[in-house]
């Protein structure tokens, strides 16, 4: 670690010197302008216009289509780049409709410019207007819609305009999702942190609660699937249970959440034995009796499984908490 001496000048101003390694690495020279950011452990960070002209990328697709094409402009989104230039010798017209496809499912991007070798998407969006925490907040809110009407459609078995709908709504936690991962980079990459009384530790753990948050839109994806596909009338005595069950977890997600902003740590611990009760019961509806149409007992089958992994889910943001709370003991020590 180098070391600088504070200097005084005049009255009120403090001087440090900068390293000059780094100085010339990033063309500093006098009258230069560097950009100072406070993080909220009373780290300062040093940047320089050279950032900015670093978020663009030029990336060479050749023939490239379909996953692989999304997959790497996912990367190049998620990686910070506020300008994706996507090349090649000829674009065909399925590598453009895979790029309009990807650029529509994600928040920020569009694109700007197009010709018949290039694509240009620049990312729009600043990274203030939509904050980590927000963000998480709004996926909890598309989640706990997606599993009661994924709920729903299951027990009422003729409302497949409302599956369909609930499998649709996957996307949108996918994007915000994907934001949530694209600005945790953009703390570490810049060292500085724009967002509302966000460090690094705080933004690392939110995006960790997101994915668990986006594994659980998957299954109530799932369920939905799952009301398509088999055609049968769900007992009564089935249907109160998953009424029941449906708000547990909805409540479960609120309070998970709840526990995890306000570092928790005790609520969420209290809250694991729960929700592992909650979890054995709820095991039950795989239980299949002769009685029982294949169709049911398929459905009932699956269902279990799904309702196993996503209880499973919400005691890993639990657990999230429980670590975060810890780490921030620790940087506090430090």
């Amino acid at each position: 670690m180098d070391t600088r001496k504070v200097q005084r000048t005049g009255k009120s101003t403090f001087i440090v010197s900068l390293p000059k390694a780094w100085a010339t690495k990033n063309g500093i020279s006098a009258g230069s302008i560097v950009y100072i950011s406070q993080g909220d452990n009373g780290a300062l960070t040093l940047s320089t216009d050279r950032s900015e002209r670093d978020l663009r990328v030029r990336l060479d697709v050749g023939e490239k289509t379909g996953d692989d094409l999304i997959r790497d402009i996912i990367g190049c989104y998620v990686g910070g780049y506020r300008i994706i230039e996507v090349t090649s010798q000829h674009m065909s017209p399925a590598q453009k409709k895979d790029l309009h496809q990807i650029v529509n499912k994600l928040i920020g991007p569009e694109i700007l410019e197009e010709t018949i070798n290039k694509v240009v998407i620049h990312d729009l969006l600043s990274s203030e207007e939509l904050q980590s925490e927000k963000a998480l907040r709004r996926i909890k809110t598309v989640v706990k819609s997606m599993i009661h009407d994924s709920f729903v459609s299951l027990m009422n078995n003729d409302e497949d305009e409302l599956a369909m709908d609930v499998i649709q709504r996957d996307d949108d936690v996918d994007r915000l999702n994907l934001l949530i991962s694209r600005q945790f980079t953009e703390i570490l990459r810049t060292g500085s942190v724009k967002q509302e009384l966000q460090n690094p530790i705080h933004a690392f753990n939110y995006m960790q609660a997101a994915s668990n948050l986006e594994r659980i839109a998957d299954h109530a994806h799932r369920i939905a699937q799952i009301a398509r596909e088999y055609n049968c009338t769900l007992a009564d005595d089935l249907k109160e249970e998953l009424l029941t069950i449906e708000s547990q977890l909805c409540s479960l997600i609120d309070d998970s959440l709840s526990h995890l902003l306000q570092t928790n740590s005790d609520k969420a611990n209290e809250m694991i034995d729960t929700i592992r009760e909650i979890q054995m019961g709820a095991a039950g509806i795989a239980v299949v009796s002769d009685n029982l149409g294949k169709s049911e007992m398929l459905k009932r089958l699956a269902l279990a499984a799904s309702l196993e992994r996503m209880f499973d889910y919400i005691m890993n943001i639990c657990e999230l908490t429980i670590n975060l709370s810890h780490a921030t003991r620790a940087a506090e020590k430090s």
